[in-house]
């Protein structure tokens, strides 16, 4: 009797698991009638699933998960689409995309300087007197006929007595007379919170403010724009969350790890929560940048009294983040220097810490059980961040399970990847090369660029890779980042590094389950599996069979998190 009951069960596990699934709930809906990419261990593909609630509740055929249905449970035909987990971004600033994008005098249906000229003169004649006239920063100079940004005497012919910045995502920042004055800076100025003012011919500050090298936003821009640009209110925080997170819905989003916030953004996060307005679930990271002293960031830690994990799987405490090592000195993140154009951050990296305050940061992220999430450009700044990853192995024990990460490692060797597999750390990439082969080739030449991204070698190496947008700074559509991995095609239409690219499947594990696996969350998003949370997409074509020249096209007809509609496209019925 007990070899018949076995084998009942047996039976029923391997004709869709409906009784290990607990088959005798009511599903609240039905999705059938597809191609279900569960990205479960196996990879396996399925026709239809069921939703209880929050989470998956079956996974089989059209049959199996139909005979489920009560009077109550919605049917939804999915007409052949196909469906996979809902697109989890590793690496993501969502509320500063929001707040350079979506406030200020807006860009985005401008074309030309001609039109951002006049469009500022508009905006500067109907400012109140003494306010700052700002810009959001969704407009492309490339995409201008005259391949330029304004001057200060430009922006002082429009700004109608006005201090006047024009933002950018990345690294630099455009001001009229005005606003300088409101800094403090003149002729005779010769750095801005210490970063080099630059100067026309005459000796007179042009009005742009910029790193001469580095990924991330300069210190001179975020205390320009704190001094000139009037802060959101929390209510204004809130809008723009939910405002920016309606728009990555849109693009397939789920999921984010933020890893750069403030404390007060982070409680607009918690309030959003509490209302229940969040249809992202987030990831934050604690904002350590700067020349962080180690005592300062130990208070910190002690007075947060809480570490990485803590949370739901709605809000979360992720990583001490932005962590950087010292290239303040030409080449000095690169094994192998090389002569590169000024200004361009692809030779060398901004960034704050030493080695010593590096390693020292580290140790204390690590004694108040956080984790590093340090920001990497160059392989000698790899060198120095396992350095001091190591360093906290031999005070503190192994750091294997504790799923450390290191973002960006654009250029990585085998030698790093096998140190980086010895100790467990993960990997997030994004897709540079793919909008920026230009410079890459331009900076580094052709074997070089080749070597960049290498996530074929990253995966051959066991190492677990995430994939992620670094949006703001890059542009988002992670279908887009998909077919990059993929064909290695760039955007300007020729091919970096052919010999990585990686399968569609692994690609679109990089994006779901790989990313569950970075917060901690593998057991309960990231694939299509029961018990899961019901986070997955409708997809216009299928990502696994379309071809190649059409992945960056693919886009969701619907979304859904946690069970729950979040987006729904006008070109579908779901």
């Amino acid at each position: 009797m007990r070899v018949l009951f076995v084998t009942i069960l047996w039976l029923s596990v391997a004709a869709g698991g409906l009784f290990a699934q607990g088959s005798t709930q009511v599903p609240d809906a039905i999705f059938y009638n597809g191609k279900i990419i569960t990205v479960d261990s196996g990879f396996s593909t399925h026709e239809a699933f069921a939703v209880k609630g929050d989470k998956f509740l079956a996974v089989g055929s059209n049959a199996e998960i139909r005979a489920l249905a009560g009077p109550k449970s919605q049917l939804v035909d999915l007409g052949g689409h196909t469906v996979i987990p809902g697109l989890i971004d590793g690496h993501n600033h969502q509320y500063r995309a929001a707040s350079l994008l979506l406030r200020g005098v807006d860009m985005s249906r401008v074309h030309s300087l001609a039109e951002m000229l006049s469009s500022l003169k508009e905006a500067s004649a109907d400012t109140a007197p003494g306010q700052t006239v700002f810009t959001n920063a969704d407009w492309n100079v490339q995409a201008f006929p005259e391949k330029r940004a304004p001057t200060r005497q430009e922006l002082d012919d429009v700004s109608n007595g006005h201090p006047l910045i024009i933002q950018t995502t990345r690294g630099q920042a455009y001001l009229n007379s005005l606003a300088l004055k409101a800094l403090g800076i003149t002729r005779d100025t010769k750095t801005f919170v210490g970063w080099p003012v630059p100067k026309d011919s005459s000796g007179e500050p042009t009005g742009s403010l910029s790193a001469p090298v580095g990924p991330t936003l300069p210190q001179s821009l975020q205390e320009a724009t704190s001094r000139l640009i009037p802060p959101p209110t929390d209510d204004e925080k809130k809008q723009l969350i939910l405002k920016e997170q309606a728009l990555q819905n849109a693009l397939g989003i789920t999921g984010v790890r933020e890893v750069w916030l403030a404390p007060d953004v982070m409680r607009t996060y918690q309030e959003l929560e509490l209302e229940h307005k969040l249809t992202i679930r987030v990831s934050m990271g604690v904002t350590a940048f700067g020349s962080t002293p180690p005592a300062d960031l130990e208070k910190t830690l002690q007075t947060w009294g809480v570490g990485t994990e803590f949370g739901d799987h709605w809000l979360r405490l992720d990583d001490v983040g932005e962590l950087q090592v010292d290239g303040s000195v030409e080449n000095a993140f690169l094994r192998e220097p090389f002569a590169d154009p000024p200004g361009n951050y692809y030779g060398a990296l901004i960034a704050t810490e030493t080695p010593e305050n590096l390693r020292q940061l580290i140790s204390i992220v690590d004694r108040y059980n956080w984790r590093p999430s340090t920001h990497i450009w160059g392989d000698k700044a790899l060198d120095v961040t396992m350095d001091a990853y190591e360093a906290a192995e031999k005070e503190q024990g192994s750091i294997h399970e504790k799923r450390w990460t290191v973002e960006h490692a654009v250029l990585i060797h085998g030698d790093q990847m096998d140190r980086l597999a010895r100790m467990g750390v993960l990997v997030s990439v994004q897709a540079q090369p793919y909008y920026q082969a230009k410079t890459m080739l331009q900076s580094w030449g052709e074997a070089r660029a080749n070597e960049a991204v290498p996530v074929r070698e990253l995966l051959d190496h066991k190492l677990r890779v995430g994939s992620g947008s670094d949006w703001p700074s890059l542009p988002q559509n992670p279908f887009v980042n998909i077919y990059f991995y993929v064909t290695r095609n760039t955007q300007g239409g020729g091919q970096l590094g052919v010999s990585q690219k990686v399968s569609r499947k692994e690609a679109l594990q990089m994006a779901t389950i790989n990313n569950a696996y970075m917060t901690f969350e593998e057991d309960v998003k990231g694939s299509i599996e029961p018990g899961k949370l019901a986070d997955f997409l409708i997809l216009s074509q299928d990502v696994l069979t379309a071809p190649e020249e059409q992945i960056p096209t693919i886009h969701p007809l619907a979304t859904y998190v946690g069970g729950l509609k979040v987006f729904s496209s006008k070109e579908g019925s779901f």
